[in-house]
């Protein structure tokens, strides 16, 4: 007996329909954000093989062995978890430095250090306000395994801000810290390990109102208080330096700022001293940062475009000693910057429409090999048409020429603002090849 209607692929229930719109917090990319976010990201992944990084590609999914190796408890938590046919409990990656650093620790053991790596890939997370209301972003990266000191810190930086500057961004902002400057003032200060935890908390989502609140119960002196709570305006020139000197007495603080001072002069001779703005206040959610922290604002300066630093303990959790740093580049951000630019940054277009009629079929697919092999973009219709529905197709694809075949020797060619020309399907390919119009 055959099937009713529908039997096989309508629901039970008729108020069952397909959830069209997607999962909350997960989107599709229509043609045009695609094109921009992919053109952004091989953008970026250019400018870091011009440094000497090499393209890695690490999976999706990785053990919670690893990320509970690499990773704090918070990070832990907004991780997409679930157990694999074999019993293991695996994870959805959050971000890519874990799993860079396995690779290193791992495949890469015997590889010469230093390193230069980059990746791209989406990561997830459970918690839809880390990433602006989504839960799958995606990101571009680069690390610096093996290399210390002020020098490496410089790179990883003037990389960053040439990155940006690769995807189409002119104006941004770099501010730079150190880690080890918080941590000296925190060893300094007599608080429990519970209260400095939601000191560090109430400092990394720069809620004031929560650190006044926390340090208002506390038996610091004045001083100390006085400092934590002027501790998020240390932001600055050169000048914020010396400032900052003025107001620490411990040498874990103190190293911090002597090695501030050296990557600024670095960044000067990168070019890029123009756009630096030091921020001591700076204080990351990710436990493994060690040394120099920074992050790359676009023209609105509202969100972070690009995040990293220094992480020297990472490594060595992995059976690897090694110091490391490294960034990744928000992509979503940047392509959402390009989209709203008043100038939207301009995506190959299609170079040539092949419509064709009757007997121009096979002169059609020909022409479009033959553009392709000189690497131009060409689409070849599916459907006879005339003149006047050519002309509508063509508009309607977006492609700079129409090449309307008509027969085995004979083809109509069509440039915007300029008049049709009927020429031998091989001129048409030399001229649009060569570039002559």
């Amino acid at each position: 007996m055959w099937p009713r209607p529908g039997g096989f692929f309508t629901s039970a229930n008729p108020s069952a329909t397909p959830q069209l719109g997607g999962v909350p917090g997960f989107r599709d990319l229509l043609p045009l954000e695609a094109e921009i976010l992919r053109e952004a990201q091989e953008s970026l992944l250019g400018e870091m093989r011009r440094w000497g990084y090499r393209h890695v590609i690490t999976p999706l999914v990785e053990s919670m062995d690893v990320l509970d190796v690499g990773l704090g408890i918070e990070q832990r938590r907004r991780l997409f978890k679930f157990t694999d046919a074999r019993g293991d409990v695996v994870a959805l990656v959050g971000e890519r430095t874990v799993p860079v650093a396995r690779l290193v620790a791992g495949k890469l053991r015997a590889a010469a250090l230093p390193l230069r790596l980059c990746y791209a890939g989406p990561v997830l997370s459970t918690d839809e306000g880390r990433f602006q209301q989504r839960r799958e972003t995606y990101q571009v990266g680069a690390e610096l395994v093996g290399a210390s000191g002020p020098v490496a810190d410089a790179e990883v930086i003037a990389l960053a801000a040439r990155c940006m500057e690769a995807t189409g961004i002119r104006r941004y902002q770099i501010d730079v810290g150190h880690a080890e400057f918080f941590q000296g003032i925190m060893d300094a200060v007599k608080l429990p390990d519970d209260v400095k935890a939601a000191v560090r908390s109430a400092l990394a989502a720069r809620d004031f109102v929560a650190l006044e609140a926390l340090l208002e119960d506390t038996p610091l002196k004045s001083a100390e208080h006085e400092l934590l709570l002027r501790f998020p305006a240390l932001r600055g020139g050169a000048e914020i330096l010396d400032a900052a000197g003025g107001l620490v007495r411990n040498r874990r603080s103190e190293a911090a700022l002597a090695e501030l001072a050296r990557v600024r002069e670095l960044l000067v001779a990168h070019g890029i001293g123009e756009v630096v703005n030091l921020d001591l206040g700076a204080i990351r959610d990710f436990d493994y940062y060690t040394g120099v922290i920074f992050e790359g604002y676009g023209p609105d300066f509202g969100r972070p475009v690009a995040q990293g630093g220094r992480y020297d303990g990472l490594l060595e959790r992995f059976g690897r000693p090694a110091p490391a740093t490294g960034f990744m580049v928000q992509l979503d951000l940047v392509s959402e910057m390009l989209t709203r630019a008043p100038r939207p940054p301009a995506l190959p277009r299609l170079d040539a429409a092949l419509a064709w009629s009757g007997p121009g079929l096979s002169t059609a697919l020909r022409l479009g090999s033959t553009l392709r092999l000189f690497g131009m973009r060409a689409v070849v219709d599916t459907e006879s048409r005339s003149t006047s529905e050519a002309n509508a197709w063509w508009h309607a694809v977006g492609a700079a020429n129409l090449v309307h075949c008509l027969s085995d020797s004979v083809v109509a060619w069509s440039a915007t603002g300029q008049r049709t020309r009927r020429l031998p399907p091989e001129q048409v390919a030399a001229r649009l090849a060569g570039g002559v119009s």
